[in-house]
């Protein structure tokens, strides 16, 4: 009787739809057939029958109005085998969209990982299981999942770093290798090809392999001679382990993987059985592709309310390292000549690389209101980092030439608004949470950014001024970023900017936390030729290393900013160039501790001309200044305010006087009433009430256990 009452009423609703003549649906479920009719009463089982229905439908539509084409999807698991592909044929069109959602209060999770099974418990305590595709050669994996948390590889050091000695054999072309320190390294480890060794650089990572180790030179031997950007890529007292050491193995939570012999092995938590446990490992690296063609791109098509879980990256052979970012690492969702693509509500986790990348071709797509976390690398990448640029992975049948510089120009216009992206960098620490590189126009509204180990959001691919930047009008505003660096690595921002970008406004942002391990714990850092940038209602507290800091850059203005409580300097400049390099002005500057107002190099201040050029290369003014012990002598050679002023002609119309905050100690900057902001040109603003997603309740409801870290977590204080 239930049957038939359920079956009537989805012949009803059909029969609704059907007259109505306005929208096709398409259903799906885990324990469907692909040999149904993919009704409400008789669904589909896989992702790519529906698409095959969909591109059915479209080769012979009704003669009715058709107003979108729905794909439901039931609750539930659906293991992938492969990636996603959705082509211009699975796709909108100029007449109606096409709409891949949740059904009503279901959960559809499609997983790139494989539930392992056929546990033996040794007499140690650890599980052990054969798999015959890795001894094969056919699958290897870099992360392994047990009831949904990241367990990690045994690692030497079991806590902390190990310091490099120096380079091995260095010469024009790279390093071959690195010195060790002491006996931290053996000759004796098995499988040596197997282990990686994890490099924290300054502002980047890398992951090598070992050829050999030469005891007798204290030598780690790389496969093949590796390039390192610059001096900063040295193998000096850099921070490392050894990852993936099977000698090692043997602490709860530990797994390790033994290609040689196809064997796995964890070692349980307490209470862990294999009949309580589910443990899971990755099989793709990519789970979804939007995937258009040059003359054909994808249009007009929307996934909402659908979870994306497990991908993987691992380590080459020769290793990896990139200059910056970590930039070569793939994402697990990709849009190639995709356009007007909206990914709604939907959440991505458990994955080894970054989340999102937006490569050729990708025009006018919006990410709203997704959740993204427990991440190997970062959240979102927009754009090539240089002209003729090929996305990581790919299919190969996607990516015509183009002209040099027009792959470059022809990613634009993305939009990632109120969107959470936490946990990041777990195996790639030197991720972002959003990067932008040779792109334009795009909008990073309303998002939570936190809990990564390098910058929440960076724009620009460009080093200097000589290159033109395609980087240009883009826009940060109204985000949380904060929690960021957290001592792993250094020289970061909350927002970094790099390159000529006209147009680019970063504004309305709440940032805080950011900690470098040694320098560059920057709130707003301007860097390497920032031009043309206005930054402005920008809360900025809680930092390390100044609230601003411009390395070297012309003509930016920062305006109506609030700086609070960096720890060493609250505003910072590097380089002296002759031009104007940035105004500063109708922003308060407030600490309380130690740190001094002006740090680094404020060369170039003076008002006049040399030369027949203005010796004047920044401007300072009016700015409201206070540092909360009372102290008058906050200029640099512990001058007052007046004093600057006659050396200088910097900051006319500036103020040393007590803001009146409500209760900074607590992050509450709002004014009291008789604050003299006012006479220094401010205007209020909330940036704690504007900054972060707007309605959080419809962000997906994804219950994920906050993912752990290998790296030695330095606090600020």
């Amino acid at each position: 009787m239930k049957v038939a009452v359920w079956m009537l009423a989805g012949l009803m609703a059909g029969t609704a739809a059907a007259q109505a003549g306005t929208v096709k649906k398409i259903y799906v479920a885990p324990d469907g057939n692909d040999a149904a009719s993919g009704s409400w009463w008789r669904p589909f089982a896989t992702f790519e029958r529906a698409q095959a229905a969909v591109k059915a439908f479209k080769e012979t539509p009704p003669a009715g109005p058709v107003e979108r084409i729905e794909v439901l999807f039931q609750g539930g698991t659906y293991a992938l085998d492969k990636p996603i592909v959705l082509q211009p044929a699975h796709g909108g069109t100029a007449a109606y969209p096409v709409v891949y959602r949740a059904r009503a209060d279901q959960t559809p999770v499609f997983s790139g990982g494989r539930a392992i099974t056929g546990w033996t418990v040794g007499t140690n305590g650890a599980w052990t299981v054969q798999l015959p595709e890795v001894r094969s050669g056919q699958w290897d994996f870099a992360q392994l999942f047990v009831n949904g948390e990241r367990r990690f590889r045994p690692r030497l050091p079991r806590q902390g770093y190990f310091k490099t000695a120096g380079d091995f054999e260095k010469n024009d072309a790279g390093i071959n290798g690195f010195l060790y320190q002491s006996n931290d390294l053996s000759v004796a480890w098995a499988n040596l090809a197997e282990i990686e060794f994890h490099v924290l650089h300054v502002w980047s990572a890398s992951r090598m392999r070992a050829a050999a180790i030469d005891p007798a030179l204290r030598a780690v031997k790389f496969p093949k001679t590796r390039a390192f950007n610059s001096d900063w890529g040295n193998f000096k007292d850099r921070r490392y382990w050894a990852e993936n050491v099977k000698e090692a193995f043997g602490a709860p939570g530990e797994w390790h993987l033994d290609r040689p012999t196809g064997t796995l092995a964890y070692m349980p938590l307490p209470g862990e059985t294999p009949a309580n446990t589910r443990v899971e490992a990755p099989v793709l690296t990519q789970l979804l592709i939007f995937q258009g063609f040059e003359n054909q791109p994808l249009v007009n098509t929307t996934l909402e309310g659908l979870v994306f879980k497990q991908s993987q990256w691992v380590t080459p052979p020769e290793g990896n390292f990139t200059p910056q970012g970590e930039m070569n690492i793939p994402a697990a969702v990709e849009f190639v000549r995709a356009r007007n693509i909206t990914v709604r509500r939907c959440a991505f986790t458990q994955l080894g690389g970054y989340t999102l990348a937006f490569g050729p071709g990708a025009h006018s797509n919006t990410v709203d209101h997704c959740l993204m976390t427990d991440l190997g690398a970062g959240g979102v990448k927009i754009g090539p980092p240089f002209a003729g640029y090929r996305m990581a992975e790919a299919p190969k049948n996607v990516l015509t030439p183009d002209a040099p510089d027009g792959l470059a120009k022809t990613t634009s216009a993305i939009t990632i608004s109120n969107c959470r992206i936490t946990g990041g960098g777990r195996i790639h620490p030197a991720a972002h949470g959003v990067w932008i590189g040779h792109s334009s126009y795009n909008r990073i509204l309303n998002n939570e950014i936190s809990d990564l180990y390098y910058t929440a959001v960076s724009i620009g691919w460009v080093w200097g001024y000589a290159e033109p930047s395609r980087a240009h009008h883009n826009e940060v505003a109204f985000n949380h970023l904060h929690h960021i660096g957290q001592g792993v690595l250094s020289d970061m921002g909350g927002v970094y900017t790099l390159g000529i970008s006209p147009g680019t406004t970063v504004h309305d942002n709440r940032i805080h936390d950011i900690h470098a391990f040694d320098y560059g714990g920057w709130g707003l850092y301007t860097d390497e030729g920032s031009t043309g940038i206005r930054m402005w209602n920008n809360l900025v507290y809680n930092v390390k290393t100044g609230g601003f800091h411009q390395h070297y850059g012309r003509e930016n203005v920062i305006e109506n900013n609030i700086f609070a409580n960096s720890r060493k300097d609250q505003l910072q400049r590097t380089r002296d160039e002759p031009h104007l390099s940035f105004t500063f002005r109708n922003n308060i500057v407030y600490w309380d501790n130690d740190g001094a107002l002006l740090g680094s190099n404020w060369k170039g201040g003076a008002r006049g001309v040399k030369d027949g050029k203005p010796t004047q290369h920044y401007e300072l003014g009016p700015n409201l200044y206070w540092h909360a012990p009372g102290s008058q002598e906050i200029f640099p050679g512990k001058k007052t305010l007046a004093q600057w002023q006659a050396e200088t002609g910097q900051d006319a119309g500036s103020l040393v006087a007590d803001p009146l905050f409500e209760n900074p100690a607590a992050g509450d900057f709002r004014l009291k009433p008789g604050s003299p902001a006012a006479q220094v040109g401010f205007k209020p603003f909330d940036a704690v009430a504007a900054a972060g997603p707007r309605d959080p309740c419809l962000l997906p409801k994804l219950a994920v256990t906050a993912a752990p870290s290998m790296y030695e977590i330095k606090k600020q204080p």
